[in-house]
């Protein structure tokens, strides 16, 4: 449901939820779409998302003209949520919230105002971000990512219309969230935060199947068979594994470029070779955890499997990863490149570093989907232990 979105939201994305009910309100819309949340995440509330996409000359102003045409009428632009059921998901009710001063207000004061299809389904993906990256909270910035994952929304739209590319965005955030988490003491390692996040989703999901079991006792109405939670278990990490290992390699790998960063201006410049190292060993530390993790939820948390990966497995996983951890490098290397050219107004220089920008995506996109199949193939040819 959404009370655990809403539970989970920092005051900020309170706040930004609050200027976007005020939007649908202020144009006489019923319910809230993702055209309504783009004009609160160029607000100052909005931190980290508004910076981000600031950084693409995506302001207030610029929505505000882009969306004036496509909201002229009373009619909203997308369409309401339809409340069908998605045990995959947990697609919940659509009463929203009046967001007052704190998430204490929730409870005591709820208006009749729903939200667009699209808007639920950006709700849930924030809610996934802030676990892919071993958070406790809901941040503007990964409402940002969950709507940037709906190709079809009008808030993406407007962004790309406004001249913003979607892949350079979602990395700009991710570097934005790693200069503000560099120095969070309390911020989990890549082990710990897929485990947690994984345990949190398949305790949600489980709840859900013990909950329609509960209502059919008490209905007396009898249900077709159900998965046990051994299915469960196997299903939610077949899904989200992949998701939750891409995320935190990109993660990890801004986390480190800003701590270079950080020390290189405390010790007035590390040399090459020692930054070179650095980063080797970190992608060698960062395979090693990817294999702890998994081998630690499939068997020390939940026995998922009777037969466990063997090491030409871990070793095409690690590979994979490894493969990502160096092109995100580069790409990283390169954006910098890009914002110096463009500091400078080198044209020609700028073309040639746009066309290697574009390649180094299209490889990392590759990559993830390398990933994602090697993980899920490895998976699925598995059968859940009892």
């Amino acid at each position: 449901m959404l009370d655990s979105v809403f539970e989970r939201s920092s005051d900020s994305l309170l706040q930004v939820l609050q200027l976007a009910l005020d939007e649908c309100i202020n144009l006489e819309h019923t319910y809230i779409c993702t055209d309504h949340i783009l004009t609160a995440l160029v607000s100052e509330y909005a931190g980290v998302a508004a910076e981000a996409l600031g950084s693409m000359k995506i302001d207030a102003d610029a929505v505000s003209k882009e969306l004036e045409g496509k909201v002229k009428s009373k009619m909203e632009s997308e369409l309401p949520f339809s409340g069908r059921p998605d045990l995959s998901s947990g697609l919940p009710s659509v009463t929203l919230p009046v967001v007052a001063q704190s998430a204490g207000s929730i409870a005591e004061t709820r208006k009749a105002y729903g939200m667009s299809d699209l808007t639920v389904q950006a709700l849930h993906r924030a809610y996934e971000y802030a676990l892919f990256f071993g958070l406790n909270y809901i941040n503007p910035e990964h409402l940002l990512l969950g709507i940037l994952d709906l190709k079809e929304c009008i808030a993406v739209r407007t962004i790309v219309d406004l001249g913003g590319n979607i892949d350079f965005l979602r990395r700009q955030i991710m570097l934005l969230m790693a200069k503000s988490l560099s120095s969070d003491a309390s911020l989990p390692g890549l082990k710990d935060a897929v485990i947690g996040g994984l345990k949190e989703m398949i305790d949600k999901h489980y709840r859900s199947i013990s909950t329609l079991q509960a209502l059919s006792v008490r209905s007396r109405h009898a249900l077709g068979s159900l998965p046990p939670r051994s299915e469960i278990v196997h299903m939610v990490c077949t899904g989200y594994f992949p998701d939750f290992l891409i995320n935190q390699m990109a993660f990890r790998r801004y986390l480190l470029e800003e701590t270079l960063a950080q020390l290189n201006c405390r010790v007035g410049g590390l040399e090459k070779e020692l930054s070179a190292t650095i980063i080797s060993s970190a992608a060698h530390s960062l395979r090693q955890e990817v294999r702890n993790a998994i081998e630690f939820m499939l068997s020390s948390e939940y026995r998922l499997f009777s037969q466990m990966l063997d090491d030409a497995e871990h070793d095409l996983i690690g590979s994979v990863i490894e493969d990502l951890w160096w092109a995100q490098g580069e790409e990283i290397a390169l954006n910098e490149l890009f914002s110096e050219a463009l500091d400078d107004h080198r044209r020609k220089h700028l073309l040639s570093l746009q066309e290697r920008r574009l390649e180094i995506t299209s490889r990392l996109s590759k990559l993830r989907d390398s990933l994602d199949e090697t993980i899920r193939q490895c998976f699925v040819k598995r059968s859940a232990t009892a």
